[in-house]
């Protein structure tokens, strides 16, 4: 296996004929690096998990939103909805051993001078900050407590230094794995817009085109946003491509950055999904 690389890949949630007609693009072991949803909303969620896990040393995984979903139902924190497909995980012979593995995975790794998360980095955080609220999540959900941690998961609750407890922990999982827009003045995160970045009021900006943006000296790989669509900047590669929905699953090698795509047939229906603005972790 060549250390000096990986190969990054965008959402999968839960489509693993997607998943394999992708590998068979890539080397046979090639390093393979995550940037979370491996579940939920495609039609295969327990299998793609179970898949992804059988990878063992091969793969790194950072946690997205819908993992977190998972963790939080498995923790009795959370309730699957409608069109969730996570309950086949939680019905699973092997489901604790399964959210065992998920929940020790963590929300940054850096790798190949890349940063990789799952929403990305919020631009009022510095990559020393975002490193140590990183791996103080990843502590709490990888200890024998992590059941508690999430109890006060769902909400949209914005970073400030002052936050404790719940808030605290549901602040940092937010920013990793929910962000999309933040107010072009303050840098604030808004989690009511989802659609693209021409749909958005006037006000909000992607957190990566936020003027007082801290870390600009880095690039940043990152998932969550399909609407995006495939970003290929010096600073930021984003790779959700809307697997899902029809479009493509993509992987990008790093460092030379050369892209595999995979193109994917249609298992949910946007539409479906446009219901009134509510907040709710999962979205």
């Amino acid at each position: 296996m060549n250390q000096d690389s990986v190969y990054a890949i965008g959402d999968i949630q839960g489509c693993l004929e997607s998943l394999q007609g992708l590998l068979e693009q890539l080397p046979a072991d090639a390093p393979l690096l995550f940037v979370g949803d491996l579940v939920n909303r495609g039609p295969e969620s327990l299998a793609t998990l179970r898949f992804i896990k059988s990878l063992g040393s091969r793969v790194a995984v950072t946690l997205g939103n819908h993992d977190l979903h998972l963790l939080a139902c498995a923790a009795g924190a959370g309730r699957v909805h409608k069109k969730d497909t996570i309950g086949e995980i939680l019905e699973a012979p092997d489901c604790e051993e399964l959210v065992e593995w998920l929940r020790r995975q963590p929300l940054l790794i850096e790798r190949c001078g890349t940063v990789f998360a799952h929403a990305g980095l919020n631009p009022n955080w510095t990559l020393d900050e975002a490193r140590a609220l990183a791996a103080e999540a990843h502590e709490a959900l990888s200890g024998d407590n992590w059941k508690t941690w999430l109890q006060g998961m769902y909400g949209n609750t914005d970073w400030t230094g002052e936050l404790t407890g719940p808030a605290r922990m549901r602040a940092i999982l937010n920013a990793f794995t929910r962000m999309r827009f933040v107010d072009r003045t303050t840098g604030e995160l808004d989690f009511e817009q989802k659609e693209d970045i021409g749909s958005a009021p006037a006000h909000l900006v992607p957190w990566f085109e936020f003027e007082g943006r801290r870390e600009r000296d880095v690039t940043v790989c990152f998932g969550h946003w399909s609407m995006l669509g495939l970003i290929n900047r010096p600073d930021v590669v984003a790779i959700d491509t809307g697997c899902l929905w029809g479009g493509r699953l993509t992987a990008v090698r790093f460092p030379d950055r050369r892209f595999f795509e995979e193109p994917c047939p249609c298992w949910a229906d946007p539409f479906t999904f446009k219901k009134k603005k509510t907040g709710k972790h999962a979205s």
